[in-house]
């Protein structure tokens, strides 16, 4: 599942919508380990603009709303 994400994360990255819902989606489908490896994956210098975004939603305090 994980690479699946993170095609879907490479081919949207340039749309923050987009991106967005992606990475709830992630958050909803990944366990724990492998969030963790999806936040590393992210640090990637073409994810930069959408940092602030990706440190709010993969934290532990980011709710999803049911």
């Amino acid at each position: 599942m994980i690479e699946l994400q993170k095609h879907v994360l490479n081919q949207v990255y340039q749309n923050q919508d987009l991106f967005s819902k992606e990475l709830l989606k992630a958050k909803r489908w990944l366990n724990s380990s492998e969030l963790e490896q999806l936040k590393s994956w992210l640090q990637q210098d073409k994810f930069k603009k959408h940092h602030q975004l990706i440190k709010a939603m993969l934290t532990d305090s980011y709710q999803l709303a049911s």
